[in-house]
């Protein structure tokens, strides 16, 4: 952290505050870039309706649900507590400590592959969203020369191949994905919700993405695992 070591803690209005003061992206309407900053306000939000914490919110509203036991929101807590993976750089440095204040509800929340599959499994299954939040959701703006995002979903077309090695239709999945210093995770649903993977990684380079460069090791790995584990 630039701001004070691995365990400064930044409020949310404070990382508001300096994401303001950059020019837009494209005018509205024009383009989508995934930002972080607008779900800091989406928890803003939750606060000033609820008149409660939102991790608080989450955690009555979304984690309890569909029974996440071993998924937590420390917000401020820069250990990881209990049996853990270590996460990493590109350099092999150790990340595990840092401060999760400044993704907020963007995503300052530990969790395991199982619980993550749970949730996605409510999530598209409607026990989270009714029916027309769940439209909404898995309904993505297309702009050309960009993927096919929905409200923190992302459509995608998982290439399959039939039997005789010949390439079959595409398969379409629902994916989400998150990073952090150390660690990233992928998650994909097939649209019917018969198939899942989730995945989870311990090298995420944080520094590499703010310099604009790929900040995982470069491999084939998440293509293989995604037609074997999604494609008939």
């Amino acid at each position: 952290m630039a701001d004070g070591g691995r365990g400064h803690v930044i409020t949310p209005r404070e990382v508001i505050a300096r994401s303001v003061r950059h020019e837009p992206e494209f005018a509205p309407g024009k383009g989508w870039s995934y930002s972080n900053t607008n779900y800091l306000l989406a928890g803003l939000v939750i606060e000033a309706v609820t008149h409660r914490s939102a991790p608080a919110e989450i955690h009555r509203g979304i984690l309890a649900t569909p029974g996440l036991k071993d998924t937590s929101f420390p917000v401020t807590d820069p250990e990881v507590h209990g049996s853990h993976l270590h996460g990493y750089d590109l350099e092999g440095r150790d990340m595990t400590r840092f401060s999760p204040s400044y993704h907020w509800t963007a995503g300052a929340v530990i969790s395991t592959v199982d619980d993550l599959a749970r949730f996605e499994r409510a999530l598209f299954a409607g026990k989270l969203l009714r029916s027309d939040q769940r439209r909404e959701l898995t309904t993505p703006v297309e702009f050309p020369d960009a993927p096919a995002y929905g409200l923190g979903v992302q459509r995608m077309e998982v290439p399959c191949a039939t039997g005789e090695g010949k390439q079959a239709a595409p398969l379409t999945a629902w994916e989400t994905d998150g990073a952090g210093p150390g660690y990233t995770s992928v998650s994909l649903t097939t649209a019917d919700g018969r198939r899942q993977l989730v995945l989870a990684a311990t090298v995420y380079d944080l520094a590499a993405e703010l310099r604009g460069e790929v900040p995982v090791p470069r491999s084939k790995g998440l293509l293989k695992a995604q037609t074997a584990a999604l494609c008939d």
